[in-house]
């Protein structure tokens, strides 16, 4: 910035060389400030001080509200001005705030005979294990891992067949049919020429006729008998019983057509609907006991093998599927099966259900700090059941907690931190007291109302990249002050600097100017005029367009126009005002806006 508040005498020059260096000093320790690297501050310089933090919020609250509008607030004693009725005290409870979390909810302080007649109780937080029996029916399947299929790879005919029917019951290693193909013919008789051959030539062969769904068996066969096996038999994987046959004797098969399938029953699957809000207690492993209507009495213990991934969209249920063993071979697929999930769950942070608070913000639970103090916890649930929620976050072991009337103390803080903004907010502006930090940042967009003054009257263009820092300080400032009346100076000076940023033109820069001192002068003349005073800052107006501009100590300079101005005096400062001021500002503030001086 090419110009900031000096000390007496101070006068604004055109730029020269060692004006812009100047400038480029400037701009680089607030660009510092703004990134918090300043090399002679930390973060600690940019907070207010703790004393005078604790002696504003641990102040018991004395107003008057109406009891059917209680936005309106009051000092004294009186009538409501919307409705007449009488006000009452906001004097109850008393509450202070954490300043290392300004996030958190107020404590609040409550009467002990309050207390008794509000009926409040108090628990505490435990561990506690979460059991919920959730029962759902199932279906007996197949297990798929225990099936195999047979298809044919070349065409032929089936001329024996070992299995005669479904339900047929087979062993490893057992003939299952013989087939007559000639492409199977022919590619043994090469089969048993490469025998006399080359390894290489063997394993060419071998692998086609492996390809054609030979089985090492049958090749085992033919390399023993040294023949060409004109029905070749098939041997069956696995045990099992015949789940489906599809040839007779006879039978003319193509490539791909399945001849047979075999299926091993000595375990089943149980695919169980379970419904959608209970799908989040069960987990892989989760135990289970199963019944079986068809087998009264009878009880199998399992557990989770499978939780599938999809929740059906018209049931709204989704499956899991459990291995049963089946060794007996009484559970047949079809068969319906009763069953209870045992969701027991390690001991986990929980409260009653009647604890907890809710609004659109989350969930609360109103926690009891002792000698009559309360304050509202933002918690996380987890699983709620049986009457109790759990905490995955908020609260501690047995930390003391409100479970009856709690709503009515979160109302009430929730009323207390209500009327605190309402208050700060309709806080004059000469009762906004900056920190030395604070005013030095704020006073950047002071800064940028001089430069863009001397760039009008001084005829030079401005470097717009240098209104960045400026722009930046409402964001800065913003978390502190947006609940203050000075939240609409920040957006309204914020709101011109892009304007003049923007700026094509010489009127388009002049609009931009009086815009930001229109949006300034309500601090500049109510908020610290006592600071500008004392800086020789000037504040004029046109007498016909009434456009303001501020300027330091020097030969004013309309930057609009020819005509005539007034200059807009100081207002008067009583000598109280300025004294209880003194005392809440660092030692060390006449030399700069920024709290440093910079030499053109």
């Amino acid at each position: 910035m090419s110009v900031s508040l000096k000390i007496k005498n101070s006068i604004v020059a055109k730029p020269t060389t060692k004006h812009w260096l100047t400038i480029v000093l400037s701009v680089f320790f607030l660009v510092c400030g703004v990134a918090g690297i300043a090399p002679t501050k930390s973060l600690k310089d940019f907070s207010l001080s703790p004393p005078l933090q604790a002696k504003e919020t641990n102040r018991a609250v004395k107003k008057w509200t109406c009891p059917m509008h209680p936005h309106y607030i009051a000092d004294d004693y009186g009538t409501c001005p919307i409705c007449g009725m009488d006000l009452v005290k906001i004097q109850s409870l008393n509450e202070t705030t954490d300043q290392n979390n300004p996030n958190e909810k107020p404590i609040i302080t409550i009467a002990p005979e309050t207390i008794q007649n509000m009926g409040v109780r108090l628990a505490k937080v435990e561990a506690s294990k979460f059991g919920k029996n959730i029962r759902s029916f199932g279906i007996v399947k197949e297990n798929e891992r225990l099936q195999s299929e047979i298809s044919a790879r070349v065409e032929g005919w089936v001329e024996t067949l070992k299995i005669t029917a479904v339900g047929d019951e087979v062993k490893s290693g057992d003939v299952l049919f013989e087939m007559f193909s000639p492409e199977l013919i022919v590619s043994q008789r090469d089969y048993l020429l490469a025998l006399k051959q080359s390894k290489t030539a063997q394993n060419n062969i071998t692998r086609r006729l492996l390809s054609f769904g030979v089985q090492q068996k049958a090749l085992n066969l033919i390399a023993k008998q040294k023949t060409v096996q004109q029905n070749l038999p098939f041997f069956a994987t696995q045990k099992g019983t015949i789940a489906e046959l599809n040839v007779t004797p006879g039978t003319y098969v193509n490539k791909g057509m399945t001849i047979a399938k075999i299926q091993d029953y000595s375990t089943v699957w149980v695919i169980v609907n379970v419904s959608e809000k209970d799908m989040g207690f069960i987990t892989k492993g989760t135990k289970t006991t199963v019944h079986f209507p068809n087998l009264p009495g009878k009880t199998i213990s399992s557990k989770v093998d499978y939780i599938y991934p999809k929740i059906n969209e018209r049931t709204r249920t989704g499956r899991v599927r459990l291995i049963i063993n089946n060794k007996e071979g009484t559970l047949r697929p079809g068969t319906y099966a009763d069953v209870v999930f045992n969701t027991q769950i390690s001991e986990r942070l929980s409260v009653p259900t009647e604890a907890v608070l809710k609004d659109q913000n989350g969930s609360y639970v109103v926690t009891s700090l002792g000698n009559g103090k309360f304050q509202s916890k933002e918690v996380k649930l987890g699983l709620v059941t049986g009457g109790r929620a759990e905490i995955k976050s908020g609260l501690d072991l047995n930390q003391e907690i409100v479970i009856s009337s709690q709503f009515l103390i979160d109302s009430e803080s929730a009323l207390r931190e209500s009327f605190k903004k309402l208050e700060r907010k309709q806080r004059p502006l000469n009762q906004l007291n900056l920190s030395k930090i604070d005013l030095a940042k704020f006073d950047h967009m002071v800064d940028a109302a001089l430069y863009i003054h001397e760039a009008l009257t001084q005829n030079f263009d401005i470097e717009k990249k240098q209104l960045e820092p400026a722009i930046a300080i409402k964001t800065i400032l913003w978390s502190t002050y947006k609940e203050t009346k000075l939240a609409g100076i920040l957006m309204d000076t914020e709101a011109a600097l892009k304007r003049a940023q923007s700026s094509k033109t010489k009127s388009e820069l002049q609009q931009a100017l009086s815009q930001m001192i229109n949006a300034l002068e309500p601090w500049l003349q109510q908020g610290k005029p006592e600071h500008y005073k004392s800086k020789e800052l000037k504040v004029f107006k046109t007498k016909n367009s009434k456009q303001h501009w501020i300027q330091l100590s020097q030969k004013p300079a309309n930057p609009y126009n020819k005509e005539q101005f007034d200059l807009i005096p100081w207002p008067e400062i009583s000598k109280t005002t300025m004294e209880q001021k003194a005392k809440q500002q660092t030692p060390n503030t006449n030399k700069s806006m920024r709290g440093s001086s910079h030499d053109h």
